[in-house]
């Protein structure tokens, strides 16, 4: 919007509800009504020209601002507060800091911690709309953690907040599980802290991967250690050099975890905040989709309907991308980084999309509904499978009509690529390896048994790992066929499934994510 508003002097006037403020990068975002001479009523971001003009704002206030442009981008220049936002605001999906600090959810509930060098920490708790909630009888304590040294420290109500103060920090990020107690209900997150530098960050429930619950009976192979979300894990991508894994449940963002200990590293920052229907009760958000550059710099996550563009080594946001129409279903990075495949619910065509800019480069049609889809090493083909059951192999570079493979009348839920191969898999329980070099050559069939939801290729291609709502994964040998093992330790579908150099993970809709090592199975790339 910003970009098509182009450049001039003129100042212009708004009001609105504020949604969030994010103090340390200057910026406000505002629900407001219509910008006369400048743009429709809409949720928007804005850049602050200092930080002075937001000391006075808060979330949930309505305000009265000035809005000019400055080369590309709109920028605040004043803001009055005019009171409460009209409305109350309940409304509001807001992940972000308010005070500059980390976020993470529990239950419906918002815990937002900062520390600082001085030894000082400070926990804000809001409800699920971040409206503050009452500290009185509320009680707590943080444990800090430094290299070599561990301190318990009360959590006392200071004003809005819960404070602790113990010795000095003198590191780049502070390790900080805060456990309080409200009503006589535990409320409990793991924090990892920025203290200097570049500011990262992050917040899961779990610091580290435990040893797993004990299943009575249990057989073979079982998981080295287990992550414990409290909500499904929905989806899961390891960066190319298997260091990080990224891991997607619901009301916990998206968090990035140091391979192949499990520990946790940092949080993918926030998304914008956004308003829904005052009316809508309060629902779950989870990312549904997310793919890696081949570089493993940036990272594409589907969230509803946009495309949040990240950067992998800090979480950083780097922009939002529309959507073509619905919700997000699927996504692949083309080998270059510079578009990506997207299919979303409901429309009959994927969609390769500039990632810059977010300009559609080209619609690929299937039968039905688009569904799975993946882009080949080479960068010459898009694969989009569809709802019917059959794939269309787009070739990027010659153009032209698409090569159909057609083995199934059922879905394709789910893409992968095995060097020459492209391997897919869906409800009817077969995963099917096709050579892309040969156009009139069968797929080579894998029965699994039990329909499949995932499926993960790994690094040295020669073994793909299914999985889907029987609990178990399989692990075939994409050479022969055959099945060289089954992993059975869930005890709920499997929705996130991701090889980490020779670690799988996998994540469940109990929330569990487990890590199983497979070093005498798979050679690391």
């Amino acid at each position: 919007m910003a970009v098509a508003l182009g450049c001039g002097g003129a100042a212009y006037h708004g009001e609105g509800d504020v949604v969030g403020v994010d103090a340390p990068a200057s910026r406000i975002t505002i629900n407001h009504e219509d910008i006369p001479g400048l743009m429709p009523a809409m949720t928007m971001t804005f850049p602050a020209r200092s930080a002075a003009v937001l000391a006075d704002v808060a979330p949930g206030s309505r305000v009265r601002f000035d809005v000019v442009k400055n080369g590309d981008l709109l920028v605040v220049t004043h803001v009055v507060s005019l009171g409460r936002a009209s409305g109350g605001r309940p409304g509001i999906h807001d992940h972000t800091p308010h005070h500059g600090g980390v976020v993470g959810m529990v239950g419906l509930l918002h815990l937002e911690a900062l520390a600082s060098p001085d030894g000082v920490v400070r926990v804000y708790l809001t409800d699920v709309w971040r409206r503050p909630l009452p500290l009185t009888g509320v009680s707590g304590r943080v444990i800090v953690g430094l290299p070599g040294a561990r301190s318990e420290l009360p959590l006392v109500v200071t004003g809005d907040t819960l404070q602790a103060t113990g010795p000095p920090l003198d590191a780049a990020e502070v390790a900080a599980d805060v456990r309080l107690e409200r009503d006589s209900q535990p409320i409990e997150m793991h924090f990892i802290l920025p203290l200097a530098g570049e500011r990262k960050g992050g917040a899961a429930p779990a610091a580290r991967c435990a040893a797993p619950e004990p299943r009575p009976g249990a057989v073979g192979r079982q998981p080295r250690c287990v992550l414990a979300f409290p909500l499904s894990v929905t989806t899961a991508v390891a960066t190319p050099d298997g260091a990080l894994l990224l891991v997607a449940a619901v009301n916990a963002g998206v968090t990035a975890w140091r391979m192949p200990a499990g520990e946790l590293a940092f949080a993918f920052a926030a998304p914008p905040p956004r308003v829904v229907p005052a009316d809508e009760p309060p629902h779950g958000d989870a990312a549904s989709a997310m793919a890696v550059d081949r570089a493993g710099r940036e990272a594409i996550v589907g969230l509803g309907n946009v495309l949040l563009r990240y950067e992998v080594a800090t979480g950083r946001l780097i922009g939002q991308l529309p959507a073509p129409g619905n919700l997000v279903r699927s996504v692949a990075y083309t080998p270059d980084g510079g578009r990506v495949l997207v299919s979303v619910f409901s429309d009959p065509a994927a969609h390769l999309i500039d990632v810059a800019d977010g300009r559609e480069i080209a619609r690929l049609p299937v039968d039905l509904e688009a569904a799975a889809v993946a882009c080949s090493g080479d960068g010459r083909f898009a694969a989009v499978g569809s709802e019917a059951g059959a794939i269309a192999l787009y070739d990027l570079v010659a153009g032209g009509a698409p090569r159909l493979l057609a083995d199934s009348l059922r879905p394709v839920e789910a893409l992968a690529l095995a060097g020459d191969r492209l391997v897919s898999a869906g409800p009817d329980g077969v995963v099917r390896a096709w050579d892309l070099r040969d156009p009139n050559a069968p797929p080579a069939r894998l029965d699994v048994g039990s329909a499949v939801l995932r499926i993960a290729v790994a690094p040295d291609g020669r073994t793909v790992a299914s999985a889907g709502h029987d609990w178990t994964i399989r692990l075939h040998d994409l050479a022969t066929g055959q099945l060289v093992e089954s992993l059975a330790w869930h005890r709920a579908g499997i929705y996130g499934l991701a090889w980490a150099g020779t670690v799988l993970a996998s994540g469940d809709t109990q929330g569990r994510l487990a890590l199983w090592d497979c070093g005498d199975r798979v050679r690391a790339p």
